[in-house]
């Protein structure tokens, strides 16, 4: 069993509005990876969220998701893994990482993925593309208890850094694991493209 954890708690500081609730079309980027993720062979989807919790949540609550409030969220993004992981199933063997504003992933990015895992049968695998590491991440769920004591904005970057030579790699072709929206300039560009 494979969970995924999307991490959308977060007050998207230098976009300057919540970037879960950017419009892209008649969609949100939270509405858009969520559904891309639930299209993949994925056994549970569990979405944090923390700033503007009420209308995050209601973007996507007619889905087949677990809703994870983070009280804690202005504590920064190793806090909402920190509670993603704790929430995942008991069955869950592995997981996924996803950060919301990476609405290009598609289901046969992380179906991709999910297989090489599988077949490696590693701690931890990452998409590479362009020599650049990318997300989603899968980790092993023998990590999960140094993933639960995660705390302030680090995410799973120190964990990471930690199993050093014990993560593998990935290269894909596609940009989709590397491209992400972080300011409006990058918003802007990115629905000019999608028209």
């Amino acid at each position: 069993m494979i969970s995924a954890i999307i991490l959308a708690a977060g007050m998207s500081t230098r976009m300057g509005r919540p970037k879960q609730l950017l419009k892209v079309g008649n969609n949100t980027l939270i509405r858009i990876l969520t559904e891309n993720v639930l299209l993949s062979n994925v056994d549970e989807l569990l979405v944090v969220t923390g700033y503007q919790q009420k209308k995050v949540s209601a973007v996507i609550s007619d889905l087949p998701v677990k809703i994870v409030f983070n009280p804690r969220y202005k504590d920064g993004q190793g806090t909402s893994l920190a509670l993603g992981v704790k929430s995942i199933s008991d069955a869950a063997s592995a997981f996924m990482v996803f950060m919301v504003d990476q609405p290009l992933i598609t289901a046969s990015l992380i179906n991709k993925l999910m297989v090489e895992f599988q077949k490696r049968r590693c701690l931890a695998l990452r998409p590479v593309c362009k020599g650049l590491p990318g997300h989603p991440v899968i980790f092993s769920s023998s990590l999960i208890d140094e993933l639960k004591s995660l705390s302030g904005d680090e995410g799973a970057r120190q964990v990471l850094k930690k199993l050093d030579d014990k993560v593998e790699y990935l290269a894909v072709g596609d940009e989709a694991v590397i491209f992400d929206i972080d300011t409006p300039k990058d918003y802007e560009k990115f629905v000019a493209e999608m028209i």
